[in-house]
């Protein structure tokens, strides 16, 4: 199901039990609703099966790391990831902004644009994919830039759980265990098996950030964690000032698997204190599928 099948779904069951209907942005804000607390169902079972995992895999993430000589034992996990930097020419609103083609910037997604001549807004939002190698951001410098100075951009990467952090040395891996608060004093002191270079412990003592221990050591290695699943855009345009029309260019489709995307629409009904049973939404699939072999250029 695209998002415009997800929307009429939505927008079906509100008319059938309420005689009501959302706006194309509600329905898209409550089908994000409805995907995230999908995901807090899902992720507490990561490990047990090889099928959740699988479910999962589109939104887990790498970030390689060396800590810094200054600070050797802190990891934090960026949610900013530098993707290109490129000669632009006095970027204003609307520039178009040339980009890696290994990126894989969607509409909707959000970026931070930088430039040492000149400050901007701090997030924007991508509004439309030129090519495979430009994209258009709704840019709003603060001061001027000028003509030929170089921008960066970062593709933002929203941080939601920890799976593993593992450190290497030459081709030696190790595996850090995460302990807690109230267990640290005692690992840091234990005269048995104390942590060490090769068999560190970790604590995450806030969002994002591992403290490794024992001081004083440069760590490298590589975390693995999960992000947030990209918010859906519908795109649409008005025509004649009254009939919308749907344009899967302009859109941002759900990055789950299509067989999970029923209980993500039974979990956005729900929020809106709507609940319906996985075969009312089978039935509703059906019936959609039904409709596309019906007359000529419906496929």
């Amino acid at each position: 199901m695209n998002i415009k099948d997800c929307v009429d779904f939505i927008n079906f069951w509100i008319r059938k039990e309420r005689g009501s209907f959302l706006t194309i942005e509600e329905s898209v804000a409550v089908i994000d609703r409805g995907q995230i607390a999908y995901y807090n169902d899902l992720i507490p079972k990561y490990a047990v099966s090889q099928i959740i995992k699988d479910t999962l895999m589109p939104f887990k993430e790498k970030y390689d790391f060396t800590t810094a000589a200054a600070d050797p034992q802190l990891v934090t996990i960026p949610e900013l990831f530098q993707a290109s930097v490129r000669t632009a020419s006095a970027p204003s609103s609307g520039t178009t902004i040339n980009v890696t083609s290994t990126l894989g910037l969607t509409i909707g997604q959000v970026v931070r644009v930088t430039g040492g001549a000149g400050l901007f807004q701090p997030d924007t939002i991508v509004t439309s994919i030129i090519n495979a190698t430009s994209f258009t951001v709704n840019i709003e410098p603060i001061t001027a830039i000028a003509t030929g100075n170089s921008i960066t951009t970062y593709i933002f990467r929203e941080y939601l759980d920890l799976l593993d952090i593992t450190i290497h040395n030459a081709s030696n891996y190790y595996s850090i265990k995460m302990t807690n608060e109230d267990e640290l004093a005692d690992k840091l002191n234990s005269q048995i098996n104390p942590p060490i270079s090769t068999a560190p412990v970790g604590i995450m003592f806030q969002r994002r950030s591992i403290q490794l221990y024992p001081a004083n050591t440069v760590y490298t290695g590589f975390v693995h964690y999960m992000r947030r699943p990209v918010k859906p855009v519908y795109g649409y345009s008005v025509v004649g000032g009254r009939s919308i029309v749907y344009n899967p260019s302009q859109s941002v489709q759900l990055e789950w698997k299509d067989t999970d995307v029923n209980f993500i629409l039974l979990k956005a009904l729900s929020s809106i204190g709507i609940n319906l049973s996985d075969q009312e939404a089978s039935q509703f699939a059906e019936m959609k599928s039904q409709e596309n072999y019906q007359g000529v250029n419906h496929l």
